[in-house]
This record gives C-alpha cells, sequence and structure tokens, in this order.
C-alpha cells in the first residue's frame, strides 16, 4: 500500500465545484461536472444496472437530452428504421455538445440500431392508424404505395404466405390472418382492434426467412454513417447466425465500434452460442421473439441466454416491453416492474428503454421508475452467491488477465475495499472485473475516449475518460472517485493495471492495494 503518486499540472482549468462537491478535502475542485444521478447512494455505492433510452420524438432537442443525462441515461439509442440519419446525427451533435458545454464527466455511448434481416411495414399517410377487428386489411408488395386504415406495404415482396397464416405486428400488438392472396400482395382480417404505425416489424411465425440479406444497401450506408460519427456500438435487428456478424465487421473494417447482435428470431434463437462469441454483446428483444416462439419459452429463454453472456463476459442488455405502459401512464404495471426486477437479478447489465423515451407521454418518470426498481432488484441479490457461480461455472483455464481481475474481486472483499480501479485501454479487463459482479463500485479509467463510453453498457462499471499524461492516470482517477464521494481518505482501493499503463489490451499483469490519502 502506499500513497505516493505524483502530481502534474495536466488537469486543464480550474473552477470552484458545481454539483456534489460540497464541502471537502481536496485542495482546488476540477472544472468538471458530474451526471446528477452518478453520486454515490447512501452507503458510498453507485446504481450498476445501465439505462439506454431510445430517443425519438418525445426526447429531441438539446434540453431533453441534457434531462436523461442528468437522469442517468448511460447509452442513447437511436434507431434508424425510425429515424433519418440527419435527425440521428443532431441527436448525436446535441449529446455531445451537452456534455462539452457542462464540461461532464458522464460517459453516455451513442447506439445505432440498424434494420438488418427484419421485415417491416411501409409509410402511412398519417403516423399511425386505428384498425378495428374484423375488418379487411391489404399488405401490398409495392414499398412505393403510401398506406392508410386498408392496406400498408412491407419490404418483403416475395409470395411466401398462404391463406389461414398469421402475421404479427409491431411485436405482436396487431394480429392479422390471411384471407386470400390478391395481385399485388395478400389480403387479411384484422384480429384485435389497434393502432398501426409506420416501419413497424411483421412476424411470420409459421416461416424462416433466409433469403433477405444481412445488410442492404441502406444498411451499409448506415453502417458507413455510423462510422462517420464515431458511435459507439452498433446493432442489426434480426442478427441468425455468425456469419451475420461478421458480415457487419467486415463493413466496419478497423473501426473500434462494439457490434451487438439483436436476439429476436427463431434461426438467432437456435444459433445464439455462436453469435454470442463472435459479437462484442447481445440484446435480447423480448417483443419480436415472443411471435417468433411461444410467449411461455421467452422467458426461460432469456435467463439462459443472460446466463451465458455472463459466463462469456458479454453485455447482455434486455429491450422491449419493459414499461410499455408507460407510453401513457405515469407508472409502470406491477407486473412490468417485476420483469424488470427480474432481469436485473438474473445478471443483465442494461435495460433498454424504447417506445417509452422515443414517443412516450412520461419520457422522464420512465427513466427515473426504471433506475429505482433496478436499485432495489440489486439491493435483494447476493452479489456473493453469484460470484461463487461464475467461479465455478466459467471454463478453466482462464486468461491471466481474468485470473488478475477475479483476484481482485476476492482481495477487494478480504480487505474490506471501497472501491476498484481498473486502468484499461480497450475495456477488456474492466469488463472482466464486472463479469464477477463486486459489491463495490468499480471505476474503469482509460486514455481512450470510446472506450469510455463503451464501458458505460457494462454493468457496474463507473468509467473515467483522464485527458491528460498516462504518468498521473491513478491519481486523478482517485480524485474523480473522491468528488463522487465513492470512497473516502483512509480506505482502500484496488488497483490493476498492465506493468505500464499504456500496455496493449489483454497485458493487465499487475495489481496493487493503495490506500487513499489525505490530501493529493
Amino acid at each position: 500500500m502506499g500513497s505516493s503518486l505524483s502530481m502534474t499540472p495536466s488537469e486543464g482549468k480550474r473552477r470552484k465545484g458545481k454539483a456534489g462537491t460540497g464541502k471537502s478535502h481536496l485542495k482546488t475542485m476540477p472544472d468538471r461536472s458530474h451526471q446528477r444521478a452518478l453520486h454515490a447512494r447512501a452507503g458510498g455505492d453507485v446504481l450498476r444496472t445501465k439505462i439506454c433510452c431510445t430517443i425519438g420524438p418525445a426526447s429531441y432537442g438539446y434540453e431533453n437530452i441534457g434531462k436523461l443525462v442528468e437522469g442517468g441515461m448511460n447509452v442513447a439509442r437511436l434507431n434508424l428504421s425510425h429515424c433519418t440519419r440527419e435527425t440521428a446525427e443532431t441527436v448525436v451533435n446535441d449529446l455531445r455538445r451537452y456534455l462539452k458545454e457542462t464540461n461532464s464527466t458522464a460517459q453516455v455511448a451513442v447506439w445505432l440500431d440498424i434494420n438488418g434481416p427484419k421485415i417491416r411495414t411501409g409509410k402511412l399517410a398519417e403516423h399511425e392508424v386505428y384498425l378495428n377487428a374484423g375488418d379487411d386489411f391489404t399488405f401490398v408488395n409495392d414499398q412505393s404505395i403510401v398506406g392508410d386504415k386498408t392496406k400498408v406495404s412491407s419490404t418483403y415482396t416475395k409470395e411466401l404466405l398462404k391463406v389461414g397464416d398469421k402475421l404479427f405486428v409491431d411485436d405482436g400488438l396487431l394480429s392479422f390472418t390471411v384471407k386470400e392472396r390478391v395481385a399485388n400482395g395478400i389480403l387479411c382480417s384484422v384480429d384485435n382492434s389497434g393502432y398501426l404505425g409506420e416501419f413497424k416489424g411483421i412476424n411470420m411465425p409459421d416461416y424462416v426467412v433466409e433469403e433477405l440479406p444481412t445488410v442492404s444497401a441502406k444498411d451499409a450506408a448506415d453502417i458507413a454513417f455510423a462510422m462517420k460519427l464515431n458511435v459507439d456500438i452498433i446493432t442489426v435487428s434480426c442478427i441468425r447466425s455468425l456469419e451475420d456478424i461478421q458480415e457487419v465487421r467486415l463493413l466496419l473494417g478497423n473501426s473500434k465500434t462494439k457490434v451487438f447482435a439483436k436476439i429476436e428470431n427463431k434461426r438467432g434463437l437456435e444459433n445464439f452460442e455462436d453469435i454470442l462469441r463472435t459479437a462484442d454483446g447481445v440484446v435480447i428483444d423480448r417483443g419480436y421473439l415472443g411471435c417468433e416462439i411461444d410467449v411461455e419459452i421467452v422467458t426461460m429463454e432469456q435467463k439462459r441466454m443472460i446466463m451465458m453472456a455472463n459466463i462469456m463476459g458479454k453485455t447482455v442488455m434486455i429491450a422491449n416491453q419493459m414499461f410499455e405502459s408507460m407510453k401513457t401512464n405515469p407508472r409502470p404495471t406491477r407486473s412490468e416492474a417485476a420483469d424488470t426486477a427480474n432481469a436485473v437479478m438474473d445478471g443483465a447489465d442494461g435495460l433498454v428503454l424504447s417506445a417509452e423515451t422515443a414517443v412516450g407521454n412520461y419520457v422522464f418518470e420512465a427513466l427515473d421508475v426504471m433506475r429505482r426498481v433496478a436499485a432495489q432488484a440489486e439491493k435483494n441479490t447476493n452479489y456473493l452467491d453469484y460470484q461463487v457461480k461464475m467461479t465455478r461455472s466459467v471454463p478453466k483455464p482462464i486468461s491471466v488477465s481474468e485470473s488478475i481481475a477475479s483476484s481482485a474481486v476476492l482481495t477487494a472483499s478480504q480487505v474490506n475495499a471501497a472501491i476498484i480501479i481498473v486502468i484499461t485501454e480497450l475495456g477488456g479487463t474492466a469488463r472482466l472485473v464486472a463479469k464477477y459482479r463486486p459489491q463495490i463500485p468499480v471505476i474503469a479509467s482509460t486514455l481512450v475516449p470510446q472506450t469510455a463510453r463503451q464501458l458505460a453498457s457494462t454493468f457496474g462499471l463507473v468509467p473515467f475518460y483522464h485527458s491528460g499524461p498516462d504518468s498521473n492516470v491513478i491519481q486523478e482517477t482517485v480524485k474523480f472517485a473522491l468528488e463522487l464521494k465513492l470512497v473516502q481518505p483512509g480506505q482502500i482501493a484496488v488497483i490493476t493495471s498492465g506493468q505500464s499503463v499504456g500496455f496493449l489490451e489483454g497485458t493487465t499483469t499487475q495489481m496493487q492495494l493503495y490506500t487513499i490519502p489525505k490530501n493529493l
């Protein structure tokens, strides 16, 4: 243990502290602000579960983005099936401008969702139309057709369905039965009343559609756009196999953008283990998946996929219909809250708010309630038991980096450390520490801005981007933790790093114990 970290004049401009600094033992407060939701809860802890907010018409604009950041948004999702590239670029610029102008230490990942081989409805004359049960409705094969309450185009134009087959739209909210084939499509009967929106997913549960390309011409252009914006995560809908992931990686080239696989069809479920090994993370989209497999199976498959992702140390997020009722109601149903809590207790890294924050009436309330539900779920999860199970489940032998990561978690428990600090370049070691679910905050410190943002999607990590030299990265990380009140002078920090800061990822070779000094 020691406290002989040197100080260098590379911290940038200074001013009096902002939110959360209060009276402090620090001699000067850095010219930076902290995400309000990031400040330590009672007992020196932070919310570990990551919350992703889908940005849409209800949350567009600089002020709304700022409120979501301060409210605890960790990942901002944009669905390019529902917004233009111009709109997406505006949102990303608003987010980055807010963080810059407030000089915030918050790290918020940008996630672009790309359509992939997902069949969707086309454009409507109005944003949405109401369909009545028993009405006739036609799915036409001409994508230039603008739909109304009698028809809509679809992105799948081949003859496939037969009389009596079922179609589900918008994650099963609308059901249709095929009545007959007509010259330009299929005539259906509406099974249940409800609203039909533009560009909604279409499920044909009796068929596996293989001929759709993983990446269409538009998708390829969207991926190029993602690289231009330097986004942090991309997903492609309806991933079916590891070859689909490999095709996306080829288009990304040398980009460091993470590729998450969206699991939402039978083929993706069948090939889940191969997909998981190839992707950087997975998003389990229960709504679309629930139209492809029996609803009673979805929950068990979700638990199985979370467990496998945890063992491999891959980020796993749960999406779709989390707080669906909060589109129109100020609070979720009890079953929605229970579903969300169970996802956290099962081991999900993050939870995704979709329509709730994109088009809902209670955008900020949905974020707040989700954080509160997740916090209670964390308090009632036995992470010591989790660590034991993880240690037993992980295939042996493990890498040197994982050995140090798991040892850091064990050591922190044995010496009653207050925090773990991981110095990382591309984030691999930090994710390995998070894999073992330590019961104390983990500060993932990096000199790479994109790495810091990407780590915002991993359970339990508090990312910190250090813009100065590597010689004082540990000292500045400790000061960051002090400002957030995650640690106090005299407490112990467990620190992992390479033999010298700046080693390539995968070369973490040392762990040290450090007593936080009274003065830095």
